[in-house]
């Protein structure tokens, strides 16, 4: 059965700058940006864009032009995405945070040959042959400030990067139709000039489309956030400061919300969350604790991010997860068999997802985009369909439960991984034959990735106890690359050894048959460091639990590890509770060992005039 949501049709603009065109023009005054680097109204932003399209339209921009743009998350940031789509292009995000290697992989494979940057961040990129558009050049004011005159037709709104299951990332075609039916005219969110929407995703994830065009294309107020980490107490006080009214959160950091988190997001009217499965009872603390509207949300990038949208408060009793639900105004889906005929109501199915929110394949990827984009098998003419991949089943209510993965691709704390781009980057070591990368849960209602590796036979012969051919130094020198390919969410917790991939009779991976994970902490080769009080001992016993490692010392670093910003926040709750002391996130990233968080602790409680302790090394820590 094809489930169908036509909803409104909105008639106007047809690309997302002439429908901000449209308010700037109704409202130059009102606030369109505010940021860290400072406030942009509707006609600033305007024309500071304008001026940047005039320039990249001189040195060839023009429809679909494909645009990088590595920038910081500032005001700039939403001048240079405007700018390029007013001179007709289509941008790319390439994060500064990323390693070097997938940033140089992203410039080639896009083959920009323009790139919009700041300054300070030229000399961190690779080599390239795109030619350089800063934004903090100044500005020539003879340059006109005007809209710049359509030219030709444009498509394309962005290319977004998503993993790769060869190993490689892929960049996703988003059509500007796309990005219009996502944020106007839509039943799941009412987004207007009276509010405020926090921008808090990076512009590589797909939610940053929502975030940014959401508020910006409907007359609101975008608010750029550029803190790092997930604090979720310093978050919701940013959200009370700032006025938002709107906010989305990752399923993982919502996830984290307290009674107290909530009292601070009072003048928040709709909170959406998703991209992670998310437990019944945390909804029934959030419906109790958040008097505003609750909405989960499903999508892949190839849709566009959302498809599909539940009601928390309209959920039935009975669920023990949040739905997916139902989709939102103009996506239609299917739940079809492997036959490729419709599931009944209560079986189980694989997802297809359809219309307005549908994107254009992958770029420079026609195979794989005629493997995942299919003609609807029952003959609906109305454009192609998504393969998902993910198992669903309607209820008996007609929204959909999330089951699982019809293949390998994995979802780890709202990031969907394919393990074949980690697996590319393992078996790229010369000393590797073999690798595969799962996921398990991690007790906590998070998901954890752990790689495991087959040596060559050259690196098991004699003599290679106490170099990189070792069990320790090769799970190092992994690390080490992987630091460099990969960005952290898709770094693994543990890499274990293994003689060989345990298969099925089918031979297919037994992931039933790998070993438990090795039991790894940082550097192998130095002893751990026992605690020296009970501070120390406390913060040891919560790193062993939560990172699933058997020793740990008191300078072993919680991110080499296998922690990340997710789990800091827990860290950074407990040595709070533990020492009578705030320790923030920002301590936990900035200090993350238990000698230093335990010094800045005592630091904190220590009279005036005390001495502090040494450092390993003898200087200040």
């Amino acid at each position: 059965m094809i489930q169908r949501n036509d909803g409104p049709t909105g008639a106007g603009p047809t690309t997302l700058h002439a429908l901000f065109e449209e308010h700037a023009e109704r409202a130059p005054d009102r606030t369109a940006v505010v940021a860290d680097d400072g406030t942009l109204s509707y006609g600033e932003l305007n024309a500071r864009a304008n001026r940047l399209a005039w320039r990249l339209r001189d040195v060839g921009v023009g429809p679909d032009t494909l645009v990088g743009i590595c920038v910081e998350r500032s005001a700039e940031m939403i001048v240079g995405l405007l700018g390029i789509l007013k001179a007709g292009g289509a941008y790319v995000p390439i994060d500064p945070g990323y390693p070097a290697e997938r940033l140089d992989f992203m410039l080639r494979d896009s083959a920009v040959p323009v790139l919009v940057t700041q300054r300070r961040l030229v000399d961190r990129l690779p080599p390239h042959q795109a030619a350089l558009a800063l934004l903090d050049d100044d500005e020539d004011p003879a340059r006109p400030a005007g809209n710049p005159p359509a030219v030709g037709r444009p498509d394309l709104a962005n290319v977004i990067y998503t993993s790769g299951s060869t190993g490689t990332p892929k960049g996703v075609l988003v059509p500007h139709r796309s990005v219009l039916n996502l944020v106007t005219d839509q039943g799941y969110v009412s987004i207007g000039p009276q509010d405020r929407v926090a921008a808090l995703a990076t512009l590589s994830f797909d939610a940053s489309t929502f975030e940014i065009w959401g508020p910006l294309l409907n007359g609101a107020t975008c608010v750029v956030y550029s803190f790092g980490g997930v604090d979720p107490s310093a978050l919701c006080r940013r959200v009370r400061e700032d006025a938002v009214s709107v906010l989305h959160l990752t399923s993982p950091v919502f996830r984290l919300l307290e009674p107290a988190h909530f009292a601070d997001l009072s003048g928040v009217h709709t909170l959406l969350f998703g991209g992670d499965s998310v437990r019944a009872d945390v909804a029934d603390l959030a419906k109790k604790s958040f008097g505003g509207r609750l909405v989960h949300l499903y999508g892949p990038t190839e849709t566009t991010g959302f498809a599909t949208h539940q009601d928390v408060r309209a959920m039935a009793p009975d669920a023990t997860m949040i739905p997916i639900g139902r989709p939102i105004d103009r996506v239609r889906i299917r739940v079809l068999g492997p036959d490729g005929e419709d599931v009944p109501d209560g079986g189980t199915g694989e997802l297809y997802i359809g219309g307005a929110g549908m994107t254009r394949g992958y770029l420079d990827r026609a195979e794989l985009t005629a493997q995942r984009f299919v003609p609807d098998p029952h003959g609906d003419t109305d454009g192609p369909l998504y393969r998902t991949g993910d198992l669903v089943r309607r209820g008996p209510d007609g929204a959909l439960r999330f089951l699982g993965r019809a293949d390998r691709q994995i979802k780890v704390r709202g990031h969907r991984i394919e393990p074949g781009e980690i697996e590319a980057v393992l078996t790229r070591h010369p000393l590797v034959n073999d690798a595969v990368v799962v996921a398990r849960d991690d007790g906590a209602g998070d998901k954890r990735l752990d790689a495991y590796v087959v040596r060559s036979s050259a690196s098991t012969g004699p003599g290679t106890e106490g170099g990189p051919e070792s069990v320790a130094g090769l799970t190092t020198e992994l690390r080490r690359r992987i630091a460099t390919a990969l960005p952290p969410y898709q770094h693994p917790a543990s890499i274990t050894v293994i003689p060989a991939i345990p298969l099925t009779t089918n031979l297919k991976l037994d992931p039933a048959r790998l070993p438990a994970p090795a039991e790894e902490r940082g550097d192998a080769s130095n002893p751990a460091t026992a605690p020296r009080d009970a501070l120390e001992a406390q913060l040891a016993e919560l790193w062993r639990e939560m990172l699933g490692v058997a020793e740990v010392g008191i300078d072993d670093d919680f991110f080499t590890l296998g922690g990340d910003s997710i789990s800091a926040v827990r860290v950074a709750t407990a040595a709070t509770r533990a020492s009578g002391v705030r320790i923030t996130v920002r301590d936990v990233l900035g200090s993350p060992t238990i000698r230093r968080l335990s010094q800045l602790a005592s630091r904190a409680t220590r009279p005036p005039g005390g001495a502090p302790e040494p450092s390993p090394t003898g200087s200040p820590a």
